[in-house]
């Protein structure tokens, strides 16, 4: 049974797949370009403009980011990204809190925020080697050991 809140976010989101969790949570399944309207729609249909926390995940066949937004309920934007390509429209300029948290998708994941403000590195050390995400499931780290052999080659 579909709540009056869900039926208004479903009516929000009519191009969406919008999915209904436990304690009221919700999931809204969107494309990159789908993502900036429906942070809109939230702030100013359902005055959710918390920004709790953006999580980025590696479905081995995709990326996906999560934004999840807390108010009266919580609502997670799901945002589905090619895996060869991963990028999404940063929030940065909007919501300045999603800075941070774009630039270690960006560090951990590669997955790249088009349009932020600041790419510095963050959540890795300035000589982390280029191209190497270390939350990627197919990453490869060379161990220390590896290392100096290496160089002793």
């Amino acid at each position: 049974m579909t709540d009056d809140y869900e039926s208004r976010v479903r009516e929000a989101f009519p191009d969406s797949t919008v999915t209904a969790g436990a304690k009221g949570r919700l999931w809204v399944t969107l494309t990159p370009e789908q993502l900036i309207p429906a942070v809109g729609t939230l702030w100013e249909r359902f005055s959710l403009r918390q920004l709790a926390v953006i999580v980025g995940e590696d479905l081995r066949d995709a990326f996906q980011a999560n934004y999840v937004f807390t108010g009266e309920r919580v609502i997670i934007l799901q945002v589905r990204l090619d895996h060869d390509k991963p990028e999404v429209p940063s929030l940065a300029g909007r919501i300045p809190g999603a800075a941070v948290y774009e630039r270690e998708m960006k560090d951990l994941l590669g997955i790249v925020p088009v349009g932020h403000p600041d790419l510095r590195r963050q959540a890795v050390p300035e000589d982390w080697p280029e191209g190497v995400y270390p939350l990627r499931k197919d990453v490869q780290i060379p161990r220390p050991e590896e290392e100096a052999a290496q160089e002793g080659a």
